[in-house]
């Protein structure tokens, strides 16, 4: 499988699908690796944003159709530049997947 095609692969099945490009298919390039940390922050972002509203007394309006957009417009953004070939680090989320998978995307 193409560089390209894992990446968005990864994007494609979120954090699943990061987590076996990250630590299961060998001879990733580094920005293979980036583009699947950075699917593995971008759903368990998602799935932490929804428990903790749950658990908030409090209702708020079209709150889970923003956070679904952000997330859909995440994919789509890391989709896009995984297809060009492009700098693969979004804004934020790609700062926090090199402080958590740092040693893991520059091997």
């Amino acid at each position: 499988m193409s560089e390209k095609g894992k990446a968005i692969l990864a994007y494609i099945f979120t954090w699943i699908g990061g987590l076996i490009v990250l630590f299961g298919m060998k001879d990733n390039t580094r920005n293979t690796k980036l583009h699947a940390a950075q699917a593995i922050i971008i759903g368990i972002g998602y799935m932490i944003l929804f428990a903790v509203y749950r658990f908030i007394p409090i209702y708020i309006p079209f709150f889970s159709t923003i956070v679904y957009g952000l997330y859909a417009v995440c994919i789509i953004i890391g989709i896009v530049k995984a297809n060009k070939e492009e700098d693969p680090e979004l804004p934020v989320i790609g700062g926090i997947a090199k402080s958590i998978f740092g040693k893991k995307i520059d091997e």
